[in-house]
């Protein structure tokens, strides 16, 4: 059987485009991620919160007042950027919506986590946790990571979480 050398490069044209526009078409789970982050990034933080799961947000304006008073306590959504995993050692977080009566037990999620550096030099590092279930993959929760490795860091921490809490 002989093979056409222009009829074989069509045909594995035609599948690599074919291919391409359907995994185009397929959102993949880092796209809710790099959506919700680059609204935080141009703090844009109302269109940050509509990312979150239907239902999970209880009250919308705090969510959002939540995540506007975490960019001026920190000042370190624009230095945001990947990190395979936390530095070893123990922290201080604060979630994003607070869940006072849903239960998040059982679910499953994947995480995705960022590192930067908040304007009065220290390290934050935060928590993307996105439903495992759902296509195309929601945000469940956001949670930022103050790191405690001594008693100024532990200040430092419990002062932010208090101040944004507030």
């Amino acid at each position: 059987m002989k093979i056409n050398f222009i009829g074989a490069c069509v045909l594995i044209i035609g599948m690599s485009v074919t291919a391409h526009a359907v995994a185009a078409d397929v959102p993949t789970p880092g796209s809710a991620a790099d959506g919700f982050v680059d609204a935080l990034m141009h703090q844009q933080f109302k269109d940050a919160t509509a990312k979150f799961a239907p239902g999970l947000v209880q009250d919308s304006l705090s969510t959002e007042r939540t995540l506007k008073k975490i960019a001026e306590s920190l000042g370190g959504f624009s230095t945001m950027h990947p990190i395979a995993n936390f530095p070893d050692g123990e922290s201080i977080k604060l979630e994003v919506p607070v869940h006072k009566t849903v239960a998040l037990k059982g679910h499953k999620f994947r995480q995705v986590r960022y590192s930067s550096t908040a304007s009065d030099g220290e390290p934050v590092f935060y928590e993307l946790n996105l439903s495992a279930e759902a296509t195309p993959p929601q945000i469940v929760s956001f949670g930022v990571h103050f790191p405690t490795t001594d008693a100024h860091s532990t200040a430092r921490a419990l002062y932010l979480v208090k101040l944004i809490s507030s």
